[in-house]
Formats: C-alpha cells, structure tokens, sequence
C-alpha cells in the first residue's frame, strides 16, 4: 500500500509536478505520484468484491501493486499524435491523444454540444484521417460513421446516414474505402464499403450477406476482410461466432471453429492474427487475446490474464506491440473498469502492461495507432498491467470505506 507523508497540520498537496522515479531498488520502497479520487471514472462495487479482485491481482502478480512516481510530463506536441484513444468523462466518450506513458496530451474532435459516444477510432494509412462510430445528432445507442482530420479539435463530418446503425470502421490498405459493419439492411449486421476521397464519402458497396452477423472487420494487407461471424444456435439455445475470411474477389471461407471467437486484428505483413477468445480459470471464461498464424491455423495464446476480459486487439505499424481494451467486472458481470494495455512482442516473454494516465484511473477503451514510430523504450516503462489493476482497486477500497464511514462521523460530532 501507498504511504503518504503527513505535516504538522492537516494534510496537504504537494505543489507542482511530481519527479520521475527513481530506478528500481529491491531495498528501498517505491514512492506513488499523487492520484486523483477514481470515483467518478471507476465503476462503483460494495467494498467486499472489490477486495476479492485485489487480493487475487496480488497473489497473481506478488510485488507489483506499487508503481513509482512520474516525471514531469513533456508538453504536448501538436505535431505527433501516437496513441488514440476513446476516454470517459462528463461528455460522454471522446477521441484523445496519449503519449506511450500513458498521458492524455489533447482532445482530438471538437467537442460536441451534449453528451456523445465517439468510440473506435481508425487512423487512415497515410496517418491524415480519423474516423469512428460515434452517436452525433443520434441516441446514445445508435452510431454512424464520422471522420475528421487528425489534428487538435478538428471538426467532425458525418459519412453516413439513415436509421440504421453503423459501427467498426476499418481502413482498406490503400486508404482508398472504409469497411464498416451496418444494420443499414434491415435486422442483422452485415458488412460495407464506402469509398472515401479526399475525407469525403463515395459509393456504398455491400460485401457480405450471411445468415446472421459480421461484426468488427479487419482488412490484411492482400485485400482480404476478416470478421466474426455471429449465429444462434437454436439448439442450445446460444450465440455461436467464429472467425471467416472474405477475399478480395468475394469467396467467405470459415477461419476458426468458434463458439466465441471475434475481434479480429492483422499484422502489417498480414501473416499473423491476433483475436479474443474465451479461457477457462477456476471454472469460469474470461476473454484472453490468442495470435493464429494466417498460412497453418496454428493458434496459441498470446497473453493470460485470468481476471480481466480483452478484446479490440490492433496492431502498431511495425508489428512489434499489440494494443487492445482490458475490462474488469464484478458482480453479475458489470463493468467495474476499462483500460489499454499492450504488449511488446519482442520481449521473451509477453507481459501487459498499462497506458494509465499521471491524475489516475481513467476508463479508457478502443486504441488505435498511427503512423507515429512508438518509442519501446517508454513503453517498456510503463506499470505491469495486474499489479497495478491491483493498486488501483486498493485504492478504491480505501475511497468507498471512507465515503461510507464519513455520514456516521458526522452524526456522532457533538
């Protein structure tokens, strides 16, 4: 656990910004950056649950719950955006830049004038344009496709329309069209083409008609779509998806066997693929990321994380890291938070690690990258993924015991 040091009198904040931490010595105690309270970010959980996935994160990953100080944050360059990212706050989701460190740099889109979700961004492979599904001038629960120019607070334009929703936009490797997944059909989900020229919508093309949806495409750099395939099962009464290919001239073949496979993502050589797919741990399923080499079918894990479900799997432009939203639920499943972790395939042995922000826990979720080079180093340096989930969870323990004890105490002053 944190230690704080207390003054004299009441307790008080540390002016300006923290030092960088110190390199790691087994003999001496880390020091924690000061955090800002995670209650309005973090889903709220009784106490007891909570302390279950702490204490479980511990034993997972013993000695990782502290993390050290941050340095002083480099300004915000407006000229490099790496790290894209959809955030929770007041307004909703928004688009912003990170740095590999974790910190927020700027708002990507302009804001809009009532709570949104702007969510799944895709950086365009000449890195010039952002688009994502995001509910503008719609309900909460219904998206179209936007795109806006990357920069800082850029303006926003609409690509498509009608009652229909619109989700998953994907880049065609020459930038020239965005494959997207819509109910634009009627009932099911099926996969689109829309030309883009220059930010601007073209031709709509349909690609897939199967019998029940095609969600979250990725496109290889050969031309060729591949999604998860999802269809009931009436005789167990289930869901069942799996992974299919489309190829460029339009021929579906079935990819993996299922029953819960999806979010897709391929390498920049198009040789590899990452996906989710649920493990089993103490009886229960969790989503783990798997990588499956394109030409064999050969499957194995990438990542094993038995308290947190990953999904949205994407890659860096060289190949090296993988990208993807780490969720935590607690009772009866609900979100109790939402982060992006990576991992350096060039280690020997793959380790999670988190983007977390210099203020604290923020609910991040869907990363995307650009065609910035990523500097390893830095996010070699970011915290170990569990531990840390450890810390944050610990810390919010504290938060919850102390809101809950604070009515009782007042009552009782004379």
């Amino acid at each position: 656990m944190r230690r704080r040091r207390r003054p004299g009198g009441p307790r008080a904040r540390r002016p300006g910004p923290t030092p960088r931490r110190p390199p790691r010595r087994p003999s001496r105690a880390r020091r924690l950056r000061p955090r800002r309270r995670p209650s309005s970010r973090l889903g709220a959980l009784p106490p007891r649950p909570i302390l279950a996935i702490a204490f479980a994160a511990l034993a997972i990953a013993p000695g990782l719950a502290a993390c050290a100080a941050r340095s002083t944050p480099k300004p915000a360059s407006r000229d490099r955006i790496a790290i894209v990212a959809s955030e929770r706050g007041a307004q909703g989701a928004r688009l912003v830049a990170i740095d590999e460190a974790g910190d927020r740099q700027f708002e990507l889109v302009e804001p809009a004038s009532h709570v949104v979700r702007d969510t799944n961004p895709a950086v365009s492979p000449d890195g010039k344009w952002l688009a994502f599904m995001s509910s503008r001038d719609r309900p909460l629960d219904q998206t179209s496709l936007w795109i806006a120019a990357l920069g800082v607070a850029m303006p926003p334009r609409r690509l498509t329309s009608g009652p229909g929703i619109d989700a998953h936009p994907a880049w065609m490797p020459d930038g020239s069209a965005l494959v997207f997944a819509s109910t634009r059909d009627g009932g099911d989900f099926n996969l689109w083409r829309l030309a883009i020229h220059d930010g601007q919508p073209g031709a709509l093309d349909q690609l897939t008609r199967g019998a029940g949806h095609e969600v979250t495409p990725a496109v290889a750099p050969d031309g060729a779509i591949i999604y998860a395939a999802v269809t009931a099962d009436t005789g167990r009464h289930a869901i069942e998806t799996h992974l299919e290919e489309r190829a460029p001239g339009g021929a579906i073949r079935v990819l993996t066997a299922g029953p819960a496979d999806s979010s897709p993502a391929v390498s920049p050589d198009g040789a590899r693929l990452v996906f989710a797919r649920p493990a089993v741990h103490d009886g229960k399923p969790d989503s783990e990321l798997w990588l499956m080499v394109r030409a064999t079918g050969a499957i194995t894990p990438l990542i094993d994380l038995p308290l947190t479900d990953e999904s949205g799997p994407v890659w860096s432009r060289d190949g090296r890291f993988v990208f993807a939203t780490s969720v935590l639920r607690g009772a009866e499943g609900r979100v109790v938070f939402s982060s992006i972790i990576h991992v350096d395939l060039g280690q020997p042995r793959p380790v999670a690690r988190i983007l977390e922000d210099r203020v604290g826990a923020i609910v991040r979720l869907t990363p995307a990258l650009t065609t910035a080079r990523l500097d390893a180093a830095a996010l070699d340096r970011d915290p170990e993924y569990l531990g840390e989930l450890a810390r944050i969870m610990t810390e919010l323990i504290e938060q919850q015991r102390g809101e809950a004890a604070a009515p009782a105490g007042r009552g009782g002053a004379p």
